[in-house]
């Protein structure tokens, strides 16, 4: 029968035994102060590659490569490549939808003109947004048409169409304007000029990098809004 105590003893054994079984390491996730890093570099390589070679043609590899990180990373922060497109929109959209709400829930009259020119500038600072809109939802076999209609456009419309009609019901706007329509115009004003930067800047010179054309074109639209929906605009106060 062997003695226990005479079995050699091993470096390290009392302080294994002591400290209790080791811990398992969490693989691929990053420290709390890097996820706001890691989720950015996705963003914004997924920009860059959705609008180079379009959404269908990269993969989640791909994106987790371009930004570095593991790709489990996009499945854990967004829940997949879908997830990862909505949240750039998401993000984009942000600053307007906050904008708009604020001026929804003030009891004064809303400068629809000024929303207006804050949705152009956005466009104009985001001109990836643009090239994937036409290629990966305007297109006749658009693969984010669904994600697009159903959580983005589904929430940010009626949004706008609650202000318009507010505009509408206290006699900022004409009482004889279709809310929709209205909206629809109004949209038309900022975006088509970015949409169609291909046709409209040669044509046009719409140059949405160009501060000094940003307003002209802001003060433009805004303009043109007052003049046609406006309950009292300038037209109307000389005669």
């Amino acid at each position: 029968m062997v003695n226990k105590q005479t079995l050699p003893h091993r470096p390290g054994s009392r302080i294994r035994a002591e400290a209790g079984p080791p811990r398992r390491r969490t693989r691929g996730r990053p420290r709390s102060g890097q996820a706001e890093d890691v989720k950015q570099a996705l963003l914004s390589a997924a920009r860059e590659l959705f609008l180079r070679y379009g959404y269908r043609a990269v993969s989640s590899r791909q994106i987790a490569a371009a930004a570095g990180v593991n790709v489990a990373m996009i499945r854990y922060y967004f829940g997949g490549k879908p997830g990862l497109y909505r949240e750039m929109i998401e993000g984009m959209l942000a600053p307007v939808r906050a904008g708009i709400e604020a001026l929804r829930a003030r009891p004064e009259a809303a400068d629809l003109g000024e929303v207006m020119s804050r949705m152009a500038r956005l466009w104009a600072a985001n001109p990836w947004l643009a090239g994937l809109l036409v290629r990966e939802v305007l297109a006749p076999d658009g693969p984010l048409r669904t994600v697009f209609l159903r959580d983005l456009a589904a929430r940010f419309v009626p949004i706008m169409e609650q202000l318009v009609r507010k505009e509408i019901a206290g006699g900022s706007l004409r009482s004889d304007l279709d809310p929709r329509l209205t909206l629809l115009t109004m949209m038309s004003l900022v975006v088509f000029p970015f949409v169609a930067a291909p046709i409209t800047g040669p044509l046009f010179g719409v140059r949405p990098s160009n501060e000094e054309f940003l307003q002209r074109f802001t003060a433009h639209i805004a303009r043109v809004f007052a003049q046609g929906c406006l309950a009292h605009h300038p037209a109307e106060s000389r005669t």
